[in-house]
């Protein structure tokens, strides 16, 4: 996996081959193929270890909460492997990272907000997807602008544009 991810740093995914893998890792094209169906499959399973990996850094440094630590801890995180996220966020993962990243954050937003007997299911649905877009948008664009501000600014800035959806909403 890891020569997959410093071949696709240096050629794109287009380019590479399983014989590049092989080679490139010093073992025999079997053994890529005893492990991956293809370059696709490897690509899928790369992404997957990186989401679950971020979200492990952030389930062990922080209670799961729209709080100024869970937002620092993810973006601390980020900054000790920018140039692994920066590759799966760009084309080079072809909108998987994105999509995966973007259902684990719903998820997490749901479980934080709760399922109040005051609010239909519409408006919790919305109000998932309103705060996550949000999220994922400013994380793209801190690491696809090669984090041009630093963790405190992008956390405080983040939870002060969420506040108001926020402080009526985290029921924990």
């Amino acid at each position: 996996m890891n020569t997959f991810i410093d071949l696709l740093a240096e050629k794109g995914f287009e380019k590479i081959t399983i014989n590049d893998i092989a080679k490139r890792a010093n073992i025999n094209r079997g053994t890529v193929y005893l492990h991956y169906v293809d370059k696709l499959d490897l690509l899928d399973k790369c992404i997957e270890t990186y989401v679950e990996l971020l979200l492990s850094h952030c389930a062990n440094s922080a209670d799961t909460n729209l709080d100024a630590s869970a937002f620092q801890s993810v973006f601390e995180y980020l900054e000790k492997n920018f140039t692994i996220y920066k590759l799966l966020l760009s084309n080079e993962g072809f909108g998987f990272f994105r999509s995966r990243l973007y259902a684990i954050i719903a998820q997490t937003v749901t479980e934080v907000i709760g399922i109040k007997p005051e609010n239909n299911a519409f408006s919790n649905a919305v109000t998932t997807h309103f705060l996550t877009s949000g999220f994922i948008g400013v994380l793209e664009w801190w690491i696809n602008n090669s984090m041009p501000c630093n963790v405190q600014e992008i956390t405080e800035q983040l939870l002060f544009l969420l506040e108001p959806y926020t402080k009526h909403l985290v029921s924990r």
